[in-house]
């Protein structure tokens, strides 16, 4: 075991509060619209997703050399007998920022299918309204259809 239970703990606490940080940005550029943002924000979930996945991996082997369970219920046993308050104290800590970042990423999900949904009606109004020749066309410029124009000459 190259990393110790409490070791790998305090790493994934930290990783897991950047996530939650980070869900909550996320969360603060969906609902002001600055979806030019997002980019850079799904390329540093996808590198935290990573290290979460490495770290949970690594706990995993971890409890599995102990000879510990990896179910809850299982690990609060084992850390309430290492007679260190603090493991149980930062173990309860990662479950509690492990439900607040699914709630988070939930909230954010359904913001973007929200938002998806909105941007498909858009879409369906302008282009309804393009069948009929009275919007604008895939140029950009206003379609003409029978009797209707629009000019910009004065």
């Amino acid at each position: 075991m190259s990393a110790t239970f409490p070791q790998l703990l305090a790493a994934e606490i930290a990783a897991v509060q950047r996530f939650v940080a980070l869900l909550g940005e996320e969360q603060r550029v969906l609902s002001s619209g600055q979806v030019d943002v997002l980019a850079g924000i799904i390329e540093a979930k996808g590198k935290l997703v990573e290290e979460l996945t490495s770290l949970g991996q690594q706990r995993h082997e971890c409890l599995v050399e102990l000879g510990v369970a990896e179910n809850g219920e299982a690990v609060e046993r084992w850390l309430q007998g290492q007679q260190n308050p603090r493991l149980l104290q930062g173990w309860k800590a990662l479950q509690g920022l492990a439900r607040e970042a699914k709630s988070l990423n939930e909230m954010n999900g359904q913001c973007i299918a929200l938002l998806a949904r909105n941007n498909k009606q858009l879409l369906d109004a302008i282009t309804g309204q393009q069948a009929r020749g009275t919007f604008y066309g895939p140029d950009g410029q206003t379609a003409s259809g029978p009797g209707f124009r629009i000019s910009d000459s004065v």
